[in-house]
């Protein structure tokens, strides 16, 4: 049955490259590697942070290793012309792909959308990355690595209310102006229950407590500078309006930039942000840089909570085989977090063990596109 499903979805894919009028992508991103967090055990993609047992006392538990510097994600996207400059696109994104195991993904938890582009520009509706992981995204030099010192330090627009998508979503992006481009975004209160990401205190509302959620962000991207900044209304008067600026600037031989954020919750003293499964919040800035050398990279970023006194020092670097194949070493130390009960993230964990205060996590491995 699974040879005649992957042999359906080929010819799907060989029939929509053939006809000039639309076409059907697969696509994907598949990253395995070894990691480690402190407290936990060496593996294979191991090292993404800290699982809570499901059950008290639990013995084992299950954590999604989908990939320390990058998501594994498989995908379809497509898009049909339907005359005059206007274009219909759709695109459906899998999320959970665990390469360590061969679990399978999350059927479309990532992207499930579909919109119009013309020359107004593109409004897509359904779940898709939010706006503010569009705007600031490229901001963080080392992409979605476990190791971002953004992230850590709990300082990272691209997770505001603990996730980089939002469903319910409608979504606009403006024709691009000499580099500058408008975002905005709606999703309704009455959507709200199902649109929490993490269980974010107050932010986990039904539509009765909940309200509009409106996002927006602008964008200025030319030649070597490139500014940004994005402000999201809270989604329950327990929350607050979240805001982000970046710059960042390439001299060629390096590339440098910062950015402030002021995340939805207000910070909690000592919140470890290496904990899958709890919100961070806080406000903060964050400085880094990256240098190319031949097909080697290399960078550091440093991140500082200025709510919670969280520090975050992120090493990374790698080398390009090719366009879409590199190897990767990823490094992060944490300062400022406190210890708490919990699980070490292993295959096969045993036992209730203390979250280690100040903990650290580094993984290696490769990453193929395709």
């Amino acid at each position: 049955m699974m040879k005649k499903s992957l042999v359906a979805l080929a010819a799907l894919a060989v029939v929509g490259v053939a006809s000039a009028q639309s076409s059907v992508t697969l696509y994907g991103v598949l990253d395995v590697g070894f990691g480690k967090v402190s407290g936990g055990t060496f593996g294979v993609n191991n090292g993404e942070g800290y699982g809570l047992p499901s059950t008290p006392n639990a013995s084992a538990q299950t954590l999604i290793r989908d990939g320390y510097n990058s998501t594994s994600v498989i995908g379809f996207r497509g898009s049909e012309d339907l005359g005059g400059g206007l274009k219909a696109n759709f695109n459906l994104q899998s999320g959970g792909l665990d390469l360590a195991t061969g679990a399978a993904p999350v059927a479309f938890s990532r992207e499930a959308w579909v919109g119009l582009e013309g020359g107004f520009g593109a409004v897509q509706l359904g779940r898709s990355s939010s706006v503010a992981a569009k705007v600031m995204g490229g901001f963080d030099f080392n992409g979605t690595s476990y190791s971002s010192a953004l992230d850590r330090a709990g300082i990272s627009a691209v997770t505001w209310y603990g996730s980089s998508r939002r469903s319910d979503n409608l979504q606009y992006a403006s024709p691009n102006f000499g580099g500058f481009q408008a975002r905005a975004a709606w999703t309704p209160k009455g959507d709200a229950s199902s649109n929490g990401g993490l269980a974010v205190p107050g932010g986990a509302a039904f539509p009765g407590t909940a309200k509009d959620r409106v996002t927006l962000g602008l964008t200025f991207a030319n030649g070597p500078l490139a500014v940004a900044g994005v402000v999201e209304t809270k989604a329950t008067s327990a929350l607050r309006d979240a805001y982000a600026l970046g710059v960042s600037y390439d001299f060629g031989v390096a590339k440098v930039g910062a950015t402030y954020n002021r995340r939805e919750l207000a910070g909690v003293n000592g919140q470890n942000s290496m904990v899958s499964g709890t919100a961070t919040g806080g406000k903060g800035a964050e400085i880094g840089v990256v240098a190319p050398i031949g097909a080697f990279y290399v960078g550091l970023q440093y991140g500082r909570n200025s709510e919670t006194n969280v520090k975050a020092t992120e090493l990374f670097g790698g080398y390009n085989l090719s366009k879409r194949t590199r190897l990767y070493l990823d490094m992060v130390t944490v300062r400022g977090a406190a210890a708490f009960a919990g699980l070490a993230p292993t295959a096969t964990a045993a036992g209730v063990a203390a979250i280690p205060s100040n903990p650290y996590s580094y993984g290696f491995g490769v990453v193929h596109s395709f």
